[in-house]
């Protein structure tokens, strides 16, 4: 069994948009994350919890029409050193479309998960924020699509990582519904979860998957 744990990170903007302000009828298009790319830097700026340093980096964006690579890098750095300097360091990676794959934190004997997740929260909060997220959209969800799934098969298409035949419908499926007869159906889709590539489209559709 190759998969032991998923997370689908469904972050702010992208569970704001699925829940929506109302009910989105069943066949309709997906709703998206916003009209612009520009729009939505401003919904960033906006939010009450955006810290300095966010706010900084999407000022940039809105004049400039993007987020630059030496912003993401700079969030990361930051969330690292906070991470380490709470005692729990964290490895990353860079993936080959630049955004970070982001390490399991060990939690050991004696220690709580909810202690670990509460100081990977506030060091997300006061360090990359919403910054990892823009980012995932501006490289990977230029049609600013509000579901994730389709985001993560259009990159896994664009990348010939889709084998014939395996539609989108099938992709959201493996996520969404168990496997017959018990165990993850993840177990049984067409790609390598330690791959780089398949990885770089599943973080650049805000979405995580553990692979023990």
């Amino acid at each position: 069994m190759l998969m032991r744990r998923l997370t689908v990170v469904l972050t702010s903007a992208l569970a704001l948009v699925l829940s929506g302000c109302g009910t989105q009828s069943s066949g309709s298009p997906p709703r998206r994350l916003a009209e612009s790319f520009s729009e939505l830097i401003d919904s960033y700026l906006s939010h009450p919890a955006s810290n300095d340093f966010e706010r900084e980096v999407f000022e940039r964006a809105r004049a400039t029409g993007r987020i630059d690579q030496a912003d993401y890098d700079e969030a990361f750095s930051r969330y690292t050193h906070c991470m380490a300097s709470g005692g729990k360091p964290i490895t990353i990676k860079r993936l080959p479309n630049g955004l970070y794959w982001e390490g399991n934190v060990t939690v050991y004997p004696g220690e709580s998960s909810e202690q670990v997740e509460n100081l990977a929260l506030n060091c997300a909060r006061i360090s990359k924020g919403f910054i990892p997220e823009a980012y995932g959209i501006q490289q990977e969800n230029r049609e600013l699509t509000g579901d994730p799934f389709e985001v993560a098969y259009r990159c896994l298409e664009r990348s010939d990582l889709v084998p014939q035949g395996y539609s989108a419908k099938q992709f959201a499926k493996g996520f969404r519904e168990p496997k017959v007869g018990g165990g993850s159906s993840l177990d049984d889709m067409p790609f390598d979860f330690k791959s780089d590539e398949v990885q770089a489209c599943l973080v650049g559709a805000n979405m995580s998957v553990a692979v023990q």
